[in-house]
């Protein structure tokens, strides 16, 4: 695959740091995996995927207000895919599972729509990245 420089703007940006939030959310089970239950198969995969989470938060910001009106993924475009299929699959389940929830309450429609865009954005990228064109 070509050298390829991914760009996103704002809203693209709210999309995928809401997705990133949510997974770095489960950060306490790799502490489980590893000290608890000593599942360290399970410690390695999760240390794996926060570190992608955390070179991601390098390219987009790590404070919730981030103004910039657009953003340069850096990662290499075969990581940048893996990361985008997690995050993607992740939104998935929430999404259903909020859906099935049928809550109502401003704050979560708020969530829910940045969680729609971040796999929206998934979306996009990972078309864009299988494409091998620059976005």
């Amino acid at each position: 695959m070509p050298d390829t420089t991914i760009t996103i703007a704002r809203d693209q940006r709210d999309g995928l740091y809401e997705l990133v939030r949510n997974h770095l959310g489960s950060i306490e089970d790799f502490w489980v995996a590893l000290e608890r239950i000593k599942d360290f198969a399970t410690a390695e995969r999760l240390g794996l995927e926060f570190a992608e989470d955390f070179q991601l938060l390098g390219d987009i910001g790590w404070s919730e207000h981030d103004y910039r009106e657009s953003y340069v993924l850096t990662m290499a475009p075969a990581a940048l895919m893996g990361l985008l299929r997690r995050l993607r699959e992740e939104a998935t389940h929430v999404l259903i599972e909020r859906g099935t929830e049928a809550r109502s309450s401003r704050e979560d429609a708020g969530t829910d729509r940045r969680f729609q865009l971040g796999y929206e954005v998934c979306e996009t990228v990972l078309a864009d990245l299988d494409r091998g064109h620059q976005s």
